[in-house]
This record gives structure tokens, C-alpha cells and sequence, in this order.
């Protein structure tokens, strides 16, 4: 099999005009065996991009307009990127449509799971109905593991790590709120945060709240999720 091409979306300053992305997710696809290439926002050329690419990496980045799941803003809610808003959900309904693999990474899977149906909370610090919130924004070095997921038995993400629990990163104040209909939840904090979720009619759909290139120098569990992934690309 010859190397798959993965499209990653990345960020863009507004003010800037300037895209970005983190080396990170570029290595980490590169250390997989895939060659990673930086899309950009023209959500009018997403079914093109779906045909032509073999799967789709949805990177991290800010807070994602609440319009896109009917609520108003919080007083919380970070800076927003509507053209990054409006070009990541287009992609993935093309993606989707045609059940090419995808992964959603921390911004991404918060995406994915709008793009299905479902909703976020805009704030967990105000929002998560628990008074035991973990710290779910760590600020300790990027590659650390600050808190603990329960795997849920049985799910893909469960095969892939071949473990009941693992330690992840952390660098987020939104979550999954609302699960879109067709996913299922695939880890959750001890705090009862979602962390992850699939969707089982898919070749390769999994959104993931951590971040998991942030390990890529590492000998990490990490490995074993871009490897799934990649290895998806043969079979969709």
C-alpha cells in the first residue's frame, strides 16, 4: 500500500489573515507512515477535497460559534473563527458522506460531534453539572498526562489501546455536552466529562478531547491510535 494522504485543517488568525498549525500533527501522521497535507478554509471545494484525499485529521484550536448548535453565547465562550467554523463542518459532512476515515482531535472532535447533531458546553468551569471538575485545562509541559479516562469496553477506541484506562493530556474548557445521534461514547473522565466517542457505522470516525501528537516523540499508547487510523485508509 502506498502512503495515504491525510488532510489536517488548521488554524487561521482573522486578523492576521495567516493559517497555522502545530508541528505536532504534521510528525505525528509523518511517524504513522502517512503524508500529511495543510487544507484550506474553501468549504465550496469539500466535496473535491473528500474525493481526492484518502482521510481527514480535525485539528485543535478555539472555541467554535454556538450558533452552530441554536445557543447564544456564554459570558465565557473564547474567540471564535467563523470561516474555520464554516470550512471544518463543511469537510466533515463530505468526509462522512463519503466514509472516508476521520479523527477529531480536542477542537476537531467538538466538531465532529456538532457536525452530526450534537452540542458542546460553551464553558465547563460554569456549565458541568458536577462539583468534582477536574482540571481539564492542565499547565504542565504538553506531552504530560494530567487525569485519567475509563476506555469503555467493547468500543474501537478500547480495541486500539487495548486497555481499560489511560492517562491524557488536557487543554480544553469546552466539551461534548449533547452526544450526536449514531455516536457512541468511548471514554470519560472521572468526572464524568466525555473524552472520547465513535461512531461504529464508520470505517474510522473518532473524535478525541486530548491531544495525543503532543506524545509523538514519545514511545506513547498515542502510536497505536495514528496507526489505526492510517491503517483505515486501506479499507475505506
Amino acid at each position: 500500500m502506498s502512503k495515504p494522504i491525510i488532510g489536517i485543517t488548521p488554524n487561521f488568525s482573522f486578523k492576521e489573515r495567516t493559517y497555522g498549525i502545530a508541528e505536532t500533527y504534521v510528525e505525528s501522521l509523518k511517524k504513522a507512515g502517512a503524508i500529511p497535507v495543510l487544507l484550506p478554509h474553501a468549504p465550496a471545494d469539500a466535496a473535491a477535497l473528500a474525493a481526492s484525499l484518502d482521510a481527514l485529521l480535525v485539528s485543535g484550536g478555539p472555541d467554535i460559534d454556538p450558533v452552530f448548535f441554536e445557543e447564544q453565547p456564554h459570558p465565557k465562550l473564547g474567540s471564535i473563527c467563523p470561516e474555520r467554523d464554516d470550512s471544518e463542518l463543511t469537510l466533515l459532512k463530505a468526509f462522512l458522506a463519503c466514509g472516508k476515515p476521520i479523527l477529531g482531535i480536542c477542537r476537531g472532535e467538538q466538531a465532529l460531534n456538532i457536525a452530526l447533531g450534537g452540542s458542546l458546553y460553551q464553558d465547563l468551569g460554569t456549565q458541568f453539572p458536577s462539583e468534582a471538575l477536574l482540571k481539564h485545562n492542565q499547565e504542565g509541559p504538553r506531552w504530560y498526562t494530567s487525569h485519567t479516562v475509563e476506555l469503555q469496553q467493547g468500543t474501537k477506541l478500547q480495541q486500539i489501546y487495548g486497555a481499560s484506562q489511560i492517562g491524557v493530556n488536557s487543554f480544553h474548557h469546552q466539551a461534548v455536552k449533547n452526544l450526536a445521534p449514531g455516536l457512541v461514547t468511548a471514554a470519560i473522565a472521572p468526572d464524568g466529562v466525555i473524552e472520547a466517542y465513535e461512531h461504529p457505522g464508520h470505517v474510522f470516525c473518532i473524535g478525541v478531547q486530548w491531544h495525543p501528537e503532543c506524545m509523538f516523540e514519545l514511545s506513547s499508547p498515542s502510536d497505536k491510535l495514528f496507526a489505526a487510523f492510517i491503517a483505515a485508509c486501506a479499507t475505506s
